[in-house]
């Protein structure tokens, strides 16, 4: 998600969203975020087959300049976790 330009010290948030196409329920064991300016939010409640899913992600942006952040969400039963990508350029009012 790119949120193109934001005022430095604003918190944005973008939701990604996600289907359960598999069999199991969907359940995500971890959201890691590469730094504390990006947070990850979520539902630790299994997503039943068919449903829908978010994952929240929250960027303070504490310095002027281009951004570029990844969250790793890891699905139980999944052999690699998933990468949610964040980007845009903070700027000083």
């Amino acid at each position: 998600h790119n949120f193109g330009k934001i005022k430095k010290g604003v918190h944005k948030s973008v939701v990604f969203s996600f289907t359960n196409t598999g069999a199991k329920p969907a359940v995500i064991e971890f959201a890691n975020a590469e730094c504390g300016c990006t947070q990850p939010d979520y539902n630790q409640n299994p997503v039943l087959k068919g449903q829908k899913g978010t994952i929240k992600v929250t960027y303070t942006a504490p310095y002027s300049g281009v951004f570029k952040k990844k969250v790793t969400v890891k699905f139980a039963g999944a052999k690699l976790p998933t990468e949610l990508t964040i980007e845009g350029e903070v700027i000083s009012d």
